[in-house]
């Protein structure tokens, strides 16, 4: 019986008579524009005829992974070429994000499923072109080859994608790529992106990340990795080393070593992390393991499959955090799976944090891949003024057409006159000035890192909103809220504002829980440092109420404290169970409603915290609103007592408009407490 896949074959081949000016991505049809360039493989020839058809390589032959030399020529220089030299040519296009791409001779195909290899390998063999390798890390993909055939690669993906027996074919493009985003420490007081003085102004004084204290915050040892999917870093730099993890991977071999291809990665690096108070160099925000993932960030055929590789070998190896400092003009199908397995399956399943830079081009538009998932965490970069870097930011630094923004960008970080570690080779110091989205970039990675490394339980979406909720309102701009950005105001240039390493490491530590209310049933909170249950009466905070209903029964299981604030409520009937794990001792307090919270704990001025262990029982106050005021503590919204008025019911009327907490001390030692809003 003849297989029903030849016979379609049979009516696929005659389309391909026709115009292959387009190619399939997601399944959907992307038109393509033709040029005059084309895409050439020649022969090993002698330099002489070799200079005579290069445009891009300065003057010298690009080679792939098998040595085959290839070049980028002008239709002029094609029809002057030896076609005895010729192994393979395609033409050139312009796709719709007006990038100029190259079909190189090789495609991509993913199965449907791991038993439709037989079909893969008929196919290619009745077509004449030639599997090269499946990849190890995408396993339904496979590599292919068509050197040795009359159609180019962007007629045979279309060809293979159309036959309907595989799930993707897609042909690898290359471009000239923008391959990255960048054009006790002696160096430390030249950061100004962790420690503004005042460098650009004495009036910029604090536009930084907010670094100081961290150390403070964070455990001194941590076995979170960060990734940095880049050219590479160098493994033996004195103030990167200690923080390397193992060899790394290279991805254009897929083996390891990681090997350095340029020293982007290695700028990378040191913003994240190179080694605080060594005595040397810089100071890295993140003192955590390193892991260097080395590919070609370049023109180079199978570049854009090799980032999708690299992105789940980091996850497969027990990357926490990847970093990703670049960006493609090629969409590829292979890349979007490989950073949604990333934030679906890495750290068994809470998903790595990805974070990519948003790209250089001053674009109203987020660059590819950063816009491939909402999850992904997009960083653009600001002066030291606090502005959105453009060739107008008071750097003065107009090599480069400034950040791009729009709806995907999440949050800003510095971008200019980083200072970071450097390939250090006998003509460089080992330490370079650093700009470009590539340099904020890092930076967000570098917090995410720290704030797992005090809350390793955090899934890939709570840091991403621990990141966003405690960014920074900067410069001149109408941040407001927006239906889709559930995280605070946002603005479409600098997305929640400058992001803060010193407040998102405080937040990961802490589990708020505001405005909830425990039905009946068993409830367990645990993994957090600090849980706070009630009022957070803070700027730029939500506030509201904890109530237990009858028949619940939660537990609030913490490593430092439980706070229980004004405005917790358990009624009658239900359970609370405090349990807090303190170095050499363990406390734990059960308690049964009603009975009655420390008067001391709820006592405490708005905004002050108790120590958990002296939370005693827990208290109905189910009869709260006919007890008498004894007293009333008039409080600002951020926790500033203005006055405490004896007797009666009291309200903030006679003071000028705004947001007032009113706390009332009842006539049975109790507290309850009111939000005021004065409007006059």
């Amino acid at each position: 019986m003849i297989p029903k896949y030849y016979i379609l074959l049979a009516l696929v081949i005659p389309s391909m008579l026709f115009s292959q000016d387009y190619y399939w991505y997601g399944h959907k049809k992307v038109s393509l524009i033709p040029t005059d360039k084309k895409y050439v493989v020649i022969k090993n020839v002698d330099t002489d005829t070799a200079t005579n058809v290069v445009e891009y390589a300065s003057n010298n032959q690009y080679t792939d992974s098998t040595n085959l030399s290839w070049n980028i020529i002008s239709q002029a220089e094609f029809n002057h070429l030896d076609q005895s030299t010729l192994l393979y040519s395609a033409p050139s296009y312009i796709n719709p994000d007006n990038n100029e791409i190259f079909v190189s001779h090789y495609f991509y195909v993913k199965l449907k499923n791991v038993n439709d290899s037989d079909i893969l390998q008929d196919f290619a063999y009745r077509n004449n072109v030639k599997i090269e390798y499946q990849s190890t890390f995408l396993p339904l993909w496979y590599v292919l080859s068509c050197l040795n055939t009359d159609r180019n690669a962007l007629e045979m993906a279309n060809h293979f994608y159309e036959s309907g027996f595989f799930e993707f074919a897609e042909p690898d493009f290359i471009s000239k790529e923008d391959e990255s985003c960048s054009t006790n420490d002696p160096l430390y007081g030249l950061q100004w992106n962790l420690m503004n003085s005042g460098q650009y102004g004495t009036e910029y004084i604090g536009i930084d990340i907010n670094y100081s204290g961290v150390s403070q915050l964070i455990p001194e040892n941590t076995d979170i990795v960060v990734a940095v999917v880049d050219e590479g870093i160098q493994l033996n730099h004195p103030d990167l080393s200690a923080n390397m993890l193992d060899t790394g991977f290279d991805a254009e071999t897929r083996s390891s070593p990681s090997v350095c291809y340029g020293s982007h990665g290695t700028n990378c690096a040191g913003i994240i992390g190179a080694i605080s108070n060594n005595g040397i160099g810089i100071s890295g925000i993140f003192n955590g393991k390193l892991m260097s993932i080395s590919t070609k960030l370049k023109n180079d055929t199978l570049s854009t499959f090799k980032r999708a590789e690299s992105i789940v070998y980091a996850t497969e190896h027990g990357a926490d955090v990847i970093s990703n400092s670049w960006m493609s003009r090629i969409r590829l199908s292979a890349i979007d799976e490989a950073i949604k397995y990333a934030l679906s399956q890495g750290r068994n399943g809470l998903g790595c944090v990805v974070v990519f830079a948003s790209g250089n081009s001053g674009y109203k538009e987020i660059l590819y891949p950063g816009d491939v998932s909402d999850s992904i965490i997009v960083v653009g970069g600001i002066s030291p003024c606090g502005e959105r870097k453009s060739p107008a930011s008071c750097d003065k630094n107009k090599n480069w057409s400034g950040s791009n923004f729009g709806d995907k960008l999440d949050v800003v970080a510095p971008c200019t006159s980083i200072y970071t570690t450097n390939l250090m080779t006998l003509s460089t110091s080992g330490y370079c000035s650093f700009s470009g989205t590539s340099a904020a970039c890092p930076h967000v990675a570098a917090i995410a890192g720290l704030i797992l490394s005090v809350n390793p339980t955090l899934t890939c979406k709570q840091v991403a909103d621990i990141i966003e909720t405690t960014a920074r309102e900067v410069g001149n701009y109408d941040y407001d809220l927006h239906p889709n950005r559930p995280n605070g105001r946002w603005h479409r240039e600098m997305g929640y504002g400058l992001v803060d390493a010193y407040a998102a490491v405080l937040a990961a530590k802490t589990k708020y829980i505001q405005n909830h209310t425990y039905q009946s049933g068993s409830v367990i909170v645990e993994n957090y440092p600090e849980i706070i249950a009630g009022y957070d009466v803070t700027d730029n905070k939500p506030y509201g109420n904890v109530i237990l209903e009858a028949g619940s029964d939660v537990t609030y299981s913490a490593t430092e404290q439980v706070v229980l604030k004004p405005g917790f409520h358990a009624k009658a009937g239900s359970n609370l169970h405090i349990k807090v794990d303190i170095p050499t001792t363990t406390q734990s307090t059960t308690a049964s409603a009603p009975q009655r919270i420390a008067q001391k704990s709820l006592s405490a001025p708005i905004g002050d915290t108790r120590q958990t262990d002296e939370v005693a029982t827990i208290n109905s106050f189910e009869n709260i609103e006919s007890e008498v005021i004894v007293s009333t503590s008039i409080y600002t919204i951020s926790g500033q007592l203005i006055q405490t008025i004896s007797g009666g019911q009291h309200s903030a009327a006679h003071l000028p408009n705004g947001l007032y907490i009113l706390q009332h001390r009842m006539s049975d030692g109790s507290m309850r407490s009111e939000k005021i809003a004065n409007n006059k």
